[in-house]
């Protein structure tokens, strides 16, 4: 049996360093999974408040807000430096070496410490978020447009597995060494800077960036804001990537709830300890298959097909879930109702996040100028990330009003997300693309050969004719000389 069919990026060059890339997703799942999911938020709101718990939600929610506030704020610049520096590489290593590092001091942290925990995970949590934006901008150098879908699923379908390892090795470290309750869990956060440090290995040895710096005699504050204002100008003409942009603001709210409160909601219906990670675990599970849909059919249902249907599946999940939630708060006995509907919708949950986020980060990259990377995936961090202090109304209505009506606010945010989505031409956005590299002559050294006028584009991308003026670079995988 040949083997090779079952790999979904069989036949794409430059292998090496699409799997140092993707490595470094591996590498982040420690903290995405470990610190903002899973463990770190109950520890936050359990062991480090102390006192009136009343206010612990809003506590964690100004934490992690706090952090994706600093991140908007720096993430356009920081992406129009590294295009004006081609210093992708260098911003990933050293953001992802700040957060292992500071993820391994969160084991410090005691009752009470709140502010030390602020300072502790606010720039760790920064550095991890601004890290995904310079890791997505890697993308248009690895592989051609039509495979975006393809290269994107896949990683995240790695950084999936791995989740689900590291799982195992929670739920098997808790019982093998009786560390259930929260104030044992500090070897946890140990082991998640560790790990975030270790597969980035790769990352650092291997990983090569294409982009030549373009010096302009600027000092490199300078040269990062002309170049950004410039990128905002002419993306006033870029109107679906903008509605894109906005959309990903809106259901990037829904993503950020699931990601910061998945463990409190999961224990406001009963998970405890070993269960709750278990929970997790089968929702992470159900993950893995929802990061298949965006490797095997984003590229050829489309971008926006694939993202309007899991929008869909989004929406009416967090509504049965509001639901029942509603039934377990009235009920005399919230233990008597069956957990099946909990399971169900989580699950559902789980291959939405799986799917959403790399099909997202697919659709921005298919709507992109290749010259400009840097700076729209910096803009499209800054607004996703932006999200995630949306989540603050989320935490508000849940202290004050309870998980049903907090479940409802998500609800909102997610069809709001749909609408929008709703509203981009697909078609218009990639000829917006196509005709501004051919037009940015002074690109070329950080653009790639445009996707030939006939080969197999997903739906929704049309056939461009060829320009000859297009600046072409080498091909995928290749250095330039």
């Amino acid at each position: 049996m040949n083997w090779r069919r079952f790999y979904p990026l069989s036949g794409l060059p430059g292998q090496s360093q699409l799997w140092a890339w993707i490595s470094y997703d591996v590498a982040n799942q420690s903290f995405t999974l470990l610190i903002n999911t899973l463990l770190f938020s109950i520890f936050f709101t359990t062991i480090v408040v102390q006192g009136d718990q009343s206010l612990a939600n809003f506590w964690w929610s100004l934490t992690f807000a706090t952090s994706m506030v600093l991140t908007t704020l720096a993430s356009p610049l920081a992406g129009a430096i590294s295009d004006e520096r081609a210093w992708k590489k260098e911003s990933l290593v050293l953001t992802g070496l700040i957060c292992g590092v500071l993820t391994c001091a969160l084991g410090l942290v005691q009752p009470g410490q709140i502010w030390l925990a602020m300072l502790i995970y606010i720039p760790a949590n920064f550095a991890f978020a601004i890290g995904e934006n310079f890791l997505a901008s890697f993308m248009p150098e690895l592989s051609e447009r039509k495979h975006f879908g393809k290269v994107s699923g896949f990683s995240w379908a790695c950084a999936y597995a791995a989740a689900l390892l590291l799982l195992v090795l929670t739920a098997g470290a808790m019982h093998l060494f009786k560390l259930e309750s929260p104030d044992a869990w500090r070897p946890f956060f140990v082991f998640a800077g560790l790990w975030f440090i270790a597969f980035m290995i790769p990352t650092i040895f291997v990983l090569r960036e294409r982009a030549r710096p373009r010096p302009s005699g600027r000092s490199v504050w300078a040269a990062g804001f002309v170049r950004l204002g410039e990128t905002i100008r002419h993306l006033r003409g870029f109107k679906d990537l903008a509605l894109l942009i906005l959309a990903s603001l809106l259901y990037g709210t829904g993503m950020s709830v699931v990601v910061f409160f998945a463990g409190i909601i999961a224990s406001d219906f009963g998970f405890r300890d070993v269960q709750l990670v278990m929970f997790v675990g089968v929702i992470t599970a159900t993950g893995v298959l929802g990061t298949l849909v965006p490797t095997i059919l984003q590229d050829r249902l489309g971008h926006k097909r694939t993202v309007v249907m899991l929008l869909i599946v989004w929406t009416l999940t967090t509504l049965g879930l509001a639901f029942f939630a509603w039934l377990r708060a009235r009920a005399p006995d919230p233990s008597s109702l069956p957990r099946w509907p909990i399971w169900l919708a989580g699950n559902l949950l789980g291959l939405g996040l799986g799917s959403l986020g790399s099909a997202n980060r697919a659709f921005v990259g298919f709507l992109t100028p290749r010259s400009r990377s840097g700076e729209v995936f910096g803009i499209w961090g800054m607004v996703f990330k932006l999200a995630a202090v949306l989540t603050i109304p989320f935490a508000i209505v849940k202290d004050l009003m309870g998980t049903p009506q907090a479940l409802v606010v998500l609800a909102f945010f997610i069809a709001a997300g749909l609408a929008v989505t709703l509203l981009i031409d697909v078609d218009r956005g990639v000829k917006a693309a196509n005709d501004y590299d051919a037009s940015f002559s002074d690109g070329a050294a950080n653009t790639l050969t445009p996707c030939p006028p006939h080969t197999n584009l997903p739906p929704d991308a049309p056939h461009v004719p060829h320009n000859p003026h297009t600046p072409h670079g080498p091909p995928p995988g290749q250095e330039p000389r």
